[in-house]
């Protein structure tokens, strides 16, 4: 049980901190229903001086690939692919860029060994990173396909982790093929919908809802506008709320998203990094199932969510500057960590 003391001790570090380093973003903290503290810092636009608010939406960056899952999840639960269907077995076009007995389950835990058009094993520049297809060409993950034609596999299915955001994008990819839906449209009926994410979409970059933060380059004055695809995709680009993240994190356990099976696999350790994290399916978790957590970094973004089961804590920190999350994380993460 939290004491007042513990709570009180907590929220001056996150203060402190927040002052420290300038952070723009939201903290929230619940527990169960009850806010234990949530408080806006910043500005969602910086020249016009207009603050963020706890209900402002924000770019999650790779937040979104446990969202993704979950639509591939949704897809699985209605009969139409399983975990162990091969990408071969979809398409003979898949081919060359991903071994086509790769199947879904190594798609979803990053051992396919799929061609990665943006391989963080070799680039971390996420301020100066670009494709050959211009961003406000990449509207939804099919526009992807060009990048992955002609390109080798990495590694063979199941060889090993490498974490993949072109893997995440054909699972988009599939996702189109499948319902023959865009991508952004499946996922508001089958994920969003279910989990009770009213604020939470795919939005254009160059038209983005009222009380949306501008995500900020490094330098505090320069916006991602030209730095990130137009509208996100499989593997990032999802714009939310904590309201709509503390929704989320409750229906998921509650198992509306995805059948109570399902969710179990998903929820289980299907790699392990250390002796005490591993990786479910789009998210990471402690190997005794204490903690679970999605994270995002991007170019003008800073994300970490996390649910503590014992506890019945949820934990977000949204930025809308890149890696801005990285020192409350500190503060509010290691807080918690020691409880669970």
């Amino acid at each position: 049980m939290l004491s007042q003391t513990s709570i009180q001790s907590l929220i001056d570090q996150i203060e402190q901190v927040a002052r420290e380093t300038d952070f723009s973003g939201i903290v929230s903290i619940f527990q169960a229903d009850s806010p234990l503290y949530e408080r806006a810092f910043g500005y969602r636009d910086i020249p016009n001086q207009i603050p963020n608010s706890t209900a402002t939406r924000f770019g999650i960056a790779s937040g979104t690939k446990f969202f993704t899952a979950l639509g591939i999840g949704r897809l699985i639960d209605q009969g139409r692919i399983s975990l162990e269907t091969q990408v071969g077995e979809l398409s003979p076009a898949y081919t060359g860029f991903i071994d086509p007995r790769a199947t879904i389950r190594h798609l979803l835990t990053h051992t396919s060994g799929i061609y990665d058009y943006f391989d963080e094993e070799i680039e971390q520049d996420f301020d100066n990173f670009f494709v050959s297809i211009p961003w406000y060409r990449l509207e939804t993950p099919s526009d992807y396909w060009p990048l992955f034609e002609g390109q080798a596999a990495k590694f063979q299915p199941g060889e090993r982790f490498s974490y993949s955001n072109g893997g995440y994008v054909f699972l988009g990819i599939l996702v189109e093929k499948i319902t023959g839906q865009r991508y952004r449209d499946f996922m508001q009926e089958q994920v969003f919908q279910p989990a009770d994410m009213p604020q939470t979409g795919f939005y254009a970059l160059n038209n983005l809802p009222a009380n949306t933060a501008l995500g900020y380059l490094e330098d505090r004055q320069t916006t991602n506008l030209y730095n990130l695809p137009i509208r996100g995709g499989g593997d990032g680009g999802l714009f939310t709320t904590a309201a709509d993240l503390r929704s989320f994190w409750r229906n998921l356990f509650l198992n509306r998203i995805l059948s109570p099976e399902l969710t179990a696999v998903f929820l289980q350790t299907h790699e392990r990094f250390n002796e005490k994290t591993g990786y479910g399916c789009g998210l990471y978790k402690r190997l005794d199932d204490s903690l679970f957590s999605i994270v995002g970094g991007d170019a003008g973004v800073g994300f970490d969510s996390r649910h503590f089961i014992g506890q019945k804590i949820s934990a977000s920190i949204l930025s809308n500057t890149t890696n801005g999350e990285e020192d409350l994380r500190q503060v509010v993460m290691d807080f918690f960590d020691k409880m669970a």
